[in-house]
């Protein structure tokens, strides 16, 4: 690997993690994200045409047959497959290309997969960019949120129209001025990560900050769905820690006394617990912020103060659209059985809308059919089959491991309520868990690690 892909590479990363949706910097037709990711597919082809690697599988990645590179073959077969029943069906030629174009990032799994090893571009590097990057978002977010609940609170159109400007449309403001931006992401993920680090006491000084700024920086964007992220990743990380120290134990009476028995996972347990149980709390805080209705009320003030509750009404129009997405939905799959079975093909209009659909696995069901479906929870699946495989052959998972399922656990539960998964945001973070875990899973089968 020369200067020059390591350079391309890290400049991937630090704009996938930062970049929001990808186009805060334009050429033309063309994103930064695009040109990126046509830069790194070309530059493996050229290294397997420079170094006449068309038949090595060390190199050429298109033919490293194993089940994640079969997983994505399929998925980029269904693809097209998808975008044909959309023009089949007469759906809108805009809306099939530009779903057709998000979801091909997958393509660059192949170089991906290449590129991220201990030799070349090693995992401890893409989770410094990652960590780094989303320290710097949170700090920017953060920044954007009180300066617009401060100083620009008098002149807060001026603020929000210069500022999404800057951004290019990428920047969703609450009606409190706190901000929400699509590297949040990468906030949440990088959380999860820095937050185990920490209590497993292998942090740094970026852990740290992360923990800190990572957690107000979410709390303030007011994204209920990390929240419940949260929650599920927090109950992953308990659970496998749990296996890790009584899997030695056969008896159920003899696993819970280990754990009672051990310090570091009861203090350890005891903060994710904690952190659980004060989720919900702010959960109803951001449903008040977002979507609570003050209405006039003829009541004295003793009676307006008693009667608070029914003084405001919340319209909590985030979850009534989900629903009329589930309605459309249903009456799509169920009135034609072949809908259910292949997909309507890109570009269906679901409860009157072409685009933006937040629930992903739903999208998916609908455009790309149950086979589609199958494909997909296939690639899920097998990240932890990998991890699995590797511990049953006798290698102890690490903190680094949980964290990576524990981290993917949330992006399943949150890709269902904010779209991350079938974009190039969520995408690229699947498919470097993807191949992270399967090269875990070969080099444990080759003795290394146990």
């Amino acid at each position: 690997m020369n200067k020059f892909e390591k350079i391309v590479l890290t400049i991937f990363f630090i704009e996938v993690f930062v970049g929001g949706g990808g186009r805060l910097i334009d050429f033309g037709i063309l994103s930064i994200r695009q040109v990126l990711f046509l830069l790194i597919i070309l530059m493996l082809v050229i290294r397997i045409v420079k170094e006449r690697a068309f038949l090595d599988k060390g190199i050429n990645t298109f033919i490293r047959f194993n089940p994640v590179t079969i997983g994505i073959y399929a998925l980029l077969v269904w693809f097209v497959a998808s975008a044909a029943i959309g023009f089949v069906n007469g759906h809108p030629v805009s809306i099939i290309v530009m779903d057709f174009f998000r979801v091909s990032f997958f393509l660059v799994y192949f170089p991906l997969a290449y590129y991220i090893s201990k030799e070349r571009f090693p995992k401890e590097r893409i989770i410094s960019i990652l960590k780094y990057s989303a320290v710097a978002v949170s700090i920017f977010t953060i920044a954007i949120s009180i300066l617009g609940k401060t100083i620009f609170s008098g002149n807060f159109n001026s603020f929000y129209d210069f500022m999404n400007f800057i951004m290019n449309d990428d920047l969703f403001f609450r009606p409190s001025r706190s901000v929400f931006y699509k590297s949040h992401f990468f906030v949440f993920i990088g959380l999860i990560i820095s937050l185990n680090d920490v209590l497993n006491k292998k942090y740094t000084k970026v852990d740290v900050a992360l923990v800190v700024f990572g957690s107000i920086s979410i709390i303030w964007s007011e994204t209920r769905g990390f929240l419940i992220a949260i929650i599920a990743s927090l109950l992953m990380i308990i659970l496998l820690d749990a296996k890790l120290v009584t899997d030695i134990y056969k008896k159920l009476s003899e696993k819970f006394k280990k754990l009672f028995q051990t310090k570091w996972f009861l203090k350890k347990a005891s903060v994710l617990i904690l952190i659980m149980i004060l989720v919900p709390f702010l959960y109803k805080y951001m449903t008040l912020e977002r979507f609570q209705i003050g209405t006039e009320s003829h009541y004295s003030q003793n009676e307006k103060q008693s009667k608070n509750n029914r003084d405001n009404k919340i319209n909590d129009v985030s979850v009534n659209s989900r629903l009329e997405f589930l309605l459309d939905s249903k009456v799509i799959l169920f009135d034609n059985p072949a809908n259910f079975v292949f997909g309507s093909g890109y570009g269906t209009e679901i409860a009157g809308r072409l685009d933006g659909i937040e629930m992903s696995f739903l999208d998916i069901l609908v455009e790309q059919g149950l086979i589609g479906l199958a494909t997909w929870l296939f690639l899920c699946l097998l990240v932890f089959y990998n991890y699995y495989s590797g511990y049953k052959k006798g290698r102890k998972l690490g903190t680094l491991e949980i964290s990576f399922m524990a981290a993917f656990i949330g992006l399943l539960l949150v890709t269902n309520i904010n779209p991350f998964i079938n974009n190039s945001i969520g995408i690229t973070f699947f498919l470097v868990i993807l191949i992270l875990s399967q090269e875990w899973k070969e080099s444990t089968m080759n003795g290394e690690g146990i």
